[in-house]
């Protein structure tokens, strides 16, 4: 567990997170990307709750009255890149450097763990430009991650297919060198 100055803690998720963090990430995602889907899609199911959380991968944000305000999956995709994602906090406690915080304590771990990088990715319209994700990008950007490529997200995510999606889509992915 780590706590930082303004009283906010960085902790494992508990199972009794499991109902907040899911209203908190599906809506996030889904006022962020929702338009991307045909159907309601829910980036944290019950499911990939209890699978991050029994691998001790997902990471909560609390502020000092005990509530869940965000929330950082933190794995591990190779021997020495540890893969940030779901960066989520709850839209009216942004700006108050959570989310860096979030980010911050990921590469903290990879440093301990020998990392060569952090890496992540963001999803988005081929064509659509989105100045939310837009502005996502120049923060990963302003805290030292650099683009390495777009993706075809279909070949990299093989139980989804065009089907799924309202538009073609792509991700970018992002790494930072430890």
């Amino acid at each position: 567990m780590a706590e930082v100055t303004d009283g906010t803690v960085i902790r494992p998720s508990l199972i009794s997170d499991k109902e907040t963090l899911m209203e908190i990430v599906n809506e996030v995602y889904d006022q962020c990307e929702g338009h991307l889907w045909v159907k309601k899609h829910e980036r944290l199911t019950e499911e990939r709750f209890m699978s991050y959380h029994s691998k001790k991968e997902l990471l909560i944000a609390e502020v000092s009255d005990s509530r869940v305000v965000g929330c950082v999956v933190m794995s591990m995709s190779e021997n020495d890149v540890r893969e940030l994602s779901m960066l989520v906090v709850k839209p009216d406690f942004r700006s108050r450097g959570i989310g860096r915080q979030l980010v911050d304590y990921v590469i903290s771990k990879a440093r301990e763990d020998k990392c060569r990088c952090v890496r992540l990715t963001q999803l988005y319209s081929a064509h659509k430009p989105d100045p939310w994700k837009r502005g996502l990008r120049k923060w990963y950007e302003s805290i030292g991650f650099q683009f390495v490529k777009n993706e075809d997200f279909l070949r990299y995510f093989t139980d989804f297919n065009s089907a799924d999606l309202t538009q073609e889509v792509t991700f970018s992915i992002f790494e930072k060198p430890l």
